[in-house]
């Protein structure tokens, strides 16, 4: 019985994973427009928030509202930029579920927030530094991966400083988890395209 499939080579396996690994990176450009948006809002309502209590204003969370415009602009980012795509590696999939799974825990610590106390904050920087790393060693890029690292750092000093200093932590781990390595991807995609 004969076979119509070729051996591969294991020179050959590493460039197919490469060259896979190298599509994804370019196809995931795109994700730098998520980490630079998802990055200003998160900021602009973290430090609205801390302004608006300062100057007592009776609703302070209510500034993060900024998260609707941000939706609608991610879905049709989102929608265009996935008819433009090339071609959808398993890699994209694999970053696609990432990103889903981390809504999916996002959503569901928003529904039951009244039962965590509203004490969301170290959740939600745990479940973005997952998503963040994991989207580094996905793509292989380290700025990702040590955004990631940040976020926990960030969930470490909620538990371990006094609360009054989150509030000052929390601008800083946006900064170094989302913004920095979302510039820094939008760079080398610049600089590889």
């Amino acid at each position: 019985m004969e076979t119509n499939e070729k051996e591969l080579h294991p020179e050959k396996s590493i460039q197919i994973i490469e060259s896979m690994i190298q599509r994804t990176k370019s196809n995931l450009h795109d994700s730098s427009f998520y980490f630079l948006l998802w990055g200003w809002i998160i900021l602009l309502a973290n430090v609205g928030q801390i302004i608006l209590s300062y100057i007592e204003y009776d609703k302070p969370y209510f500034i993060w509202l900024l998260i609707i415009p941000g939706i609608i602009a991610s879905a049709i980012y989102g929608s265009r930029h996935g008819k433009k795509a090339k071609a959808s590696t398993h890699l994209d999939r694999i970053n696609f579920m990432i990103w889903m799974a981390f809504l999916v825990c996002y959503f569901t610590v928003i529904i039951f927030m009244k039962n965590l106390d509203y004490q969301i904050a170290p959740l939600i920087f745990l479940l973005a530094g997952n998503a963040t790393f994991l989207t580094g060693i996905v793509i292989k890029f380290k700025p990702l991966i040590w955004g990631g690292m940040v976020f926990l750092v960030g969930v470490f000093s909620y538990f371990l400083l006094p609360g009054e200093y989150f509030q000052f932590i929390s601008p800083i781990v946006i900064i170094l988890g989302y913004l920095i390595p979302g510039y820094l991807l939008k760079a080398q995609n610049k600089k590889n395209a």
